[in-house]
Parts: structure tokens; C-alpha cells; sequence
């Protein structure tokens, strides 16, 4: 009896270790994983990506590794074999699918990556190390390999290069994604140079040129009208009076003749009246004195008047050869993030494989960069934020799909010291926008 007892106890206080056992064992691992991997001899993180599906039980997957040197994006795609032993991972290159590095890869060296699952919260992590195969001409590499299960497929830097290479059908998690996120959940993102992503920065990418600080954009120069003079006109010609006799006690007669103001009149002599001879009288009475005074417009008294010009409406350059389709278009918000600067640089990168894929970038309705060609060399553009208002939109509008669709970029916006990283995608139905929103500075 107390045998039993103890053997009952002892399964119970197993019990729960052994359903967590099997909870973590049976986990689906399917999905997308993003994070970092770390390099022992450079000593350096770059981006990593794994995707882990599953067909007829069977694990495999893609990788992606990409870093930016020099303006230009370097991106390399490999297959990968997924052997599961509980909570240990363990993930094999099998082939190199496609890349763009400037020399060829060495040829028989091939990643193997010990991982272990962890669950901590609701965030499932695989994190381990890798190291290289031994050959005749290169010693082993190693580093240390963190990546995270995402949700959202949009801001992968895999997934739209399986896409354009029509392996992203193989992929059992996109499937089973019935329904794409919606468009009025919008995630804001948080500053890549943030403390707890700074392993995620690649080194090359922290490399600025001396010149490359953020310049305003040069704006149409409006002049300000120069206030209208308005001269007084000039005095009236001297008036000519005439004298005439007067009587005592009756008042001045004054008669007004009017004359043209470019005339001069010219008063008429008083006629010559001869002394009479010496006789005692009494002076007669002298008549009233007529006085003809020339008549003229008196002077109107001007104010100068200080024209206040009206507004005028700075139009930016149209371009009517680019977004011809924009109102036809549905526009997804994809993401939104916070700005602080009085400018923004903006830099475009193809996302997928180089195929002609061809964007203007339209904010707040107008076009701001036309037709833009997107490769792995960056194109840079400078904002000017200080008249914008307190919230911009950037859409993303695809002109052209490329030989391998759907059109998909990367634009990295710095703002001040913050760098952000956002991956779009767009066809002929529907664009791609980001929201920026000021950050408004407390009280």
C-alpha cells in the first residue's frame, strides 16, 4: 500500500514537468524567423532570416543574409535541411540559391546551425551556434545565431525574394495565411539604433560618408512684391489776382475763374487813370476791390498704401508621366513611425531580386520622387518636414512590376540619428503608404 501511494505521488509530481516537456516538443516551429547572426572573425552582426516549413512531415528551409556596404545592398538566399530533436533545431545550407556578393563564395563551405527553442513570454526564440565545414583552402567559421518568430510577413527581407523566385508556394505557413493583416492596424516601429536592438545593426550600415548629413530641401524661392509708391501730385500753379476798387463797408468780392492747371494766367494790368488837376475834395470813395483768382482742383491728399501681397501657393514640380493610376489605387498604411528632425533622408533599395522594378514616392498627394528605378544601389532623397504639418504620408506607388512581380523595396529613413527600415510592396491595384507622425515634445 504505502508502495503504491509513493508511486502515485511520484507521478503526480512528474506530471507537470512532462506535459511542459510535450507542450515545447510539440510546438509548431513553421514561420518566419528574423534576428541577427554574429560573426567570430569579423566580429561583426549581420541581418538573418530563416523560414521553416513542413511538407508531407518533413522540416525545410530558406535563409537570407543581408548587410549594406557603400550604399549598396548585399543579399545572399540559401535552401536549408531542418532536423527537429525535441527542443534541439539543427539547420543545414544545402544549396546557395541566389546572391549578389562582389566575389564568389567559396565553393563546398556550407552553415550549421545548433539552435535551441526557447519560449519566454509569448515570444518563441531559436538561438545556438553555427560553425562552417573544414576544407582543403578554409579553416572553420563560427558565431552565434538569435532569431524570433514573427507574425507579420510584410517587413521580410525573405519572403519577397522567394516570391519573385516562385519558391514561396513551398512555404506551408503562407498558405495557411488566409487573410492578409488588416490595413488600419498600423505597428509603429521603434528606432533600429535603439538599445535593445543594437546587435541587429550592421557595421557597414553605421559607416556614414563625412558629407552625409541631412540638407534641407531647396525649396521654389518666392520673392515678397515691393510695396507700390504712390508720389503726391505736384502744387497747383501760383493763383494772379487782380485789385479792383472797393467801396467802404461792403465786403470783398471774390470771383473764381477757373483756369487748366497746365495754363498760366496771367493777370491783366489795372488800367493807367490820370491825376486829375490840384482841386480841394474829397477823394471819392474807392470801389470794391474785385479779385479774379485762378481756380485749380485743390491737391488730393494721398495716404501711400502698403499693398499686403495675397498668399502664394508654393506648387511643387508635376509630373505627368508618374502615379497616372493614383486615385484608381487602393492605399494600404503598412506601418507608421514617429519623426523628430526638420528634415528626413530617405534611401530606396530593391527588396527582392534586381528585375526592373520601377516607384514614385508621392507624399501628401504630391510626387516627390518619379519613377525611380530600384536596385541594390541606393537612391537617396531629402525631405524637408518644416512646413509639412504634424503628419506625413509616403505611398509607395508601383510603376512598373519588373520581369519577376510584385514590385517590393526597402526604404531606410533616417531621422537625426535614428535609422528605420521598412519593407513595401505594391502592384497595379494597390500601393504601399507609411504614416510619419511628429513627435511633439512635452510641456
Amino acid at each position: 500500500m504505502q508502495y503504491r501511494n509513493s508511486l502515485k505521488l511520484i507521478i503526480i509530481l512528474l506530471l507537470p514537468l512532462s506535459l511542459l516537456a510535450q507542450s515545447t516538443e510539440e510546438k509548431d516551429i513553421t514561420g518566419l524567423w528574423k534576428g541577427f547572426m554574429y560573426n567570430d572573425t569579423t566580429q561583426q552582426n549581420y541581418r538573418y532570416e530563416i523560414a521553416i516549413s513542413r511538407e508531407k512531415g518533413k522540416l525545410f528551409g530558406y535563409s537570407h543574409t543581408y548587410f549594406i556596404l557603400n550604399d549598396k545592398e548585399y543579399h545572399g538566399v540559401k535552401k536549408l535541411k531542418i532536423k527537429r530533436d525535441g527542443d534541439d533545431i539543427i539547420t543545414e545550407e544545402s544549396d546557395l540559391i541566389v546572391h549578389n556578393y562582389p566575389i564568389a563564395p567559396a565553393k563546398g563551405v556550407h552553415q550549421k546551425n545548433t539552435l535551441i527553442l526557447q519560449i519566454k513570454d509569448t515570444v518563441m526564440i531559436l538561438s545556438g551556434l553555427y560553425a562552417t565545414n573544414r576544407t582543403r583552402d578554409y579553416r572553420p567559421l563560427t558565431g552565434y545565431v538569435h532569431v524570433e518568430r514573427k507574425k507579420d510577413y510584410s517587413q521580410s527581407a525573405l519572403v519577397p525574394h522567394l516570391q519573385e523566385l516562385n519558391l514561396a508556394k513551398n512555404l506551408s505557413f503562407l498558405k495557411e495565411e488566409s487573410t492578409p493583416p488588416s490595413s488600419e492596424t498600423i505597428a509603429v516601429l521603434k528606432p533600429i539604433a535603439s538599445d535593445e536592438e543594437e546587435k541587429l545593426i550592421v557595421f557597414a550600415a553605421k559607416k556614414q560618408e563625412p558629407d552625409n548629413k541631412i540638407k534641407p530641401t531647396t525649396a521654389p524661392v518666392v520673392k515678397e512684391p515691393a510695396i507700390v509708391k504712390i508720389e503726391t501730385p505736384k502744387p497747383a500753379e501760383p493763383i494772379i489776382t487782380k485789385p479792383v476798387s472797393t467801396k467802404p463797408n461792403e465786403p470783398v468780392v471774390v470771383k473764381t475763374i477757373p483756369v487748366k492747371p497746365a495754363e498760366t494766367v496771367i493777370a491783366k494790368p489795372a488800367p493807367v487813370v490820370k491825376k486829375p488837376e490840384p482841386v480841394v475834395v474829397k477823394p471819392a470813395p474807392a470801389k470794391p476791390t474785385e479779385i479774379i483768382v485762378a481756380k485749380t482742383d485743390p491737391p488730393k491728399v494721398v495716404t501711400p498704401v502698403v499693398v499686403t501681397p495675397a498668399p502664394v501657393k508654393i506648387v511643387a514640380p508635376t509630373y505627368p508621366t508618374a502615379a497616372t493610376d493614383m486615385g484608381k489605387r487602393k492605399i494600404e498604411n503598412i506601418q507608421a513611425l514617429y519623426f523628430k528632425s526638420d528634415s528626413l533622408q530617405l534611401t530606396l533599395y530593391d527588396n527582392g531580386e534586381v528585375d526592373g522594378d520601377t516607384v514614385s514616392v508621392i507624399m501628401n498627394g504630391v510626387v516627390i520622387m518619379p519613377r525611380v528605378g530600384l536596385s541594390t544601389n541606393a537612391v537617396k532623397k531629402t525631405i524637408d518636414t518644416k512646413e509639412a504639418g504634424d503628419s506625413i504620408q509616403l505611398v509607395m506607388y508601383a510603376e512598373s512590376l519588373g520581369s519577376l512581380p510584385p514590385n517590393t523595396g526597402l526604404l531606410i529613413v533616417y531621422d537625426g540619428k535614428d535609422r528605420y527600415e521598412i519593407r513595401f510592396s505594391g502592384d497595379m491595384q494597390k500601393s504601399s503608404a507609411i504614416v510619419f507622425r511628429r513627435r511633439k515634445s512635452p510641456l
